[in-house]
This record gives structure tokens, C-alpha cells and sequence, in this order.
């Protein structure tokens, strides 16, 4: 376990996790905002697996999977890049089946929490949205952190720690 919260933890992303990744990542109305498509195959969430694991070994950017506590049942995936010495961008990604629970919060500020222990240098975190996805503008915003502009159908925010 990387870090757990009130309802959620992060841990590292398993081949055991293909399932429920697939189910994830499969859903086109769920992935709409998504830079990469849907996934198709169970082939496709291999080669996630397999780039998650050099990307993560790399060090620049870090993905983990987003845990529901009580039933263990993988809800998403997390992730960072540090962007320069003092600087990481986060995202995520929710099964529709967890959407409306405040676990995009819940795990947001655990992101934040799990990026000051691994890099205590970061002292900027940027979140990026599609403008066209209301819902996460909107957390954000909750969230307090600041709009710094929007470009190309994207909303972009930054929180100082």
C-alpha cells in the first residue's frame, strides 16, 4: 500500500488488475474525455501494464491504482509527472460505478499527499481538464485551485503547497 485514506488507498497497478482495468478503460461514454481511446482488447490492458511498469521504474511519472477500502475492488488509477524540479501535473481516472461518491476529491488530495512524500521539492501541482468535462472543472475548482488559463479545449488549474 502507497498511501491509505479515509475510504480509498493507492497501490501498485498488478497483472491481477486486468479485469477490472479493462472494465475501466473499455467504457467509451466513461473515457470520453480521455486523450487515449477506449481500450478494445484485454491485449490493450497488457501493454498498459507494460508501460505503466517502465514509466513508473523511469521516475518521472508515477501511475498507481485507486483502491475503495471496504470492498478492495480497484476504482481507477492515478496519476503524476513531475514537470520540472518543483512542479507535478495529476489525473485520474474513475469507473463510472464510482462517480458521485466524492472519491475524485478523497483521492486528489491523497495524490497530493502521496507526491509530498515521494518528492517534498514539489511545491506546485497543475490539474488539467477537458473544458468540456464539467463535472471535474467543477472539483477542481471545490478543491481551490487557481484557473490559469484554457487552451485547446483544456482548463488548466495549479494549487501551491
Amino acid at each position: 500500500m502507497l498511501l491509505r485514506m479515509e475510504r480509498t488507498y493507492f497501490r501498485f497497478l498488478t497483472t491481477e488488475d486486468e479485469k477490472a482495468l479493462f472494465e475501466i478503460y473499455s467504457d467509451k461514454d466513461a473515457m470520453q474525455y480521455r486523450t487515449t481511446l477506449p481500450f478494445e482488447t484485454l491485449e490493450d490492458v497488457k501493454i498498459y501494464l507494460q508501460q505503466v511498469e517502465k514509466e513508473n521504474a523511469l521516475g518521472k511519472k508515477f501511475r498507481c491504482g485507486f483502491v475503495h477500502r471496504e470492498t478492495l475492488q480497484l476504482m481507477g488509477t492515478a496519476v503524476y509527472t513531475l514537470v520540472d524540479d518543483t512542479s507535478a501535473e495529476i489525473g485520474f481516472s474513475i469507473g463510472r460505478a464510482f462517480w458521485k461518491g466524492g472519491y475524485g476529491t478523497e483521492g486528489t488530495w491523497g495524490l497530493i499527499e502521496l507526491i509530498k512524500q515521494q518528492h517534498p521539492q514539489v511545491k506546485r501541482i497543475l490539474a488539467v481538464a477537458q473544458t468540456a468535462n464539467e463535472k471535474s472543472v467543477r472539483m477542481i475548482n471545490r478543491m481551490n485551485f487557481s484557473f490559469i488559463e484554457e487552451k485547446e479545449n483544456k482548463s488548466y488549474f495549479e494549487y501551491f503547497l
